[in-house]
């Protein structure tokens, strides 16, 4: 790929809007960045527990990242241009809390952990491009967990949802039973079905078998 492409392309990654076409081309002549093709057929390319060593964005094509907790599964699309979990790269565990698998062929883009200390976090703009996402995610976090108490079952199913997401994209499909989802919400299943049954009569979900998937949240 020509350099003004490849500068071109990598600079839509979040992590690496705003770095210079020099400091990009100095690290590509030292192979700082490996470009890696991935295809539906593979499978899960990256698993939750798995060690993380580099830090992965992706360039081309999309992912569906899985959530797993106690009785359920959460999938969520990711479409390019993507970062996978930057945070895992510096947590204590430096592992992953999520499950990736492709979607579509795509490409990533991929640098070591030693390169990325070495070049990219000697570099201002994606010191402060990472510490803009990472402050972002904290405070969703925190939003979301000292969200009003409510009684209404629709708010507490949709503040569930976005309690146990990881990205801000809809749809987002729940496998879950009825009667998990009534006890995580502290409702009866009588009362969280009427609930499901009238939001997929409004369009917001969709539901199949032991499926929820949520198309959009309410503004």
């Amino acid at each position: 790929m020509p350099i003004s492409d490849f500068y071109l392309k990598v600079t839509t990654l979040p992590l690496l809007q705003g770095v210079s076409a020099e400091q990009i081309l100095h690290m590509q002549e030292r192979g700082a960045f490996r470009i890696v093709s991935i295809e539906p057929e593979e499978g899960y390319i990256i698993r939750s527990g798995q060690h993380c060593n580099m830090l992965t964005m992706l360039m081309e094509g999309s992912l569906m990242c899985i959530s797993k907790g106690n009785e359920w599964t959460l999938e969520e699309e990711i479409h390019a241009p993507a970062v996978i979990e930057e945070e895992a790269l510096w947590n204590r565990s430096q592992t992953y809390n999520h499950t990736y698998r492709p979607l579509t062929n795509g490409r990533l883009l991929v640098v070591d952990r030693s390169h990325t200390m070495q070049f990219l976090m000697h570099n201002e703009v994606f010191r402060m491009n990472l510490l803009t996402r990472m402050s972002s995610r904290i405070e969703r976090q925190y939003e979301a967990s000292i969200s009003l108490e409510t009684t209404d079952i629709q708010d507490k199913i949709l503040k569930l949802i976005q309690r146990i997401s990881y990205t801000q994209n809809w749809p987002k499909r729940l496998k879950i039973k009825m009667t998990t989802l009534a006890k995580l919400i502290d409702e009866t299943r009588l009362n969280v079905s009427i609930t499901l049954r009238r939001m997929q009569a409004e369009e917001m979900v969709v539901l199949t078998r032991e499926h929820i998937t949520f198309k959009h949240l309410p503004q």
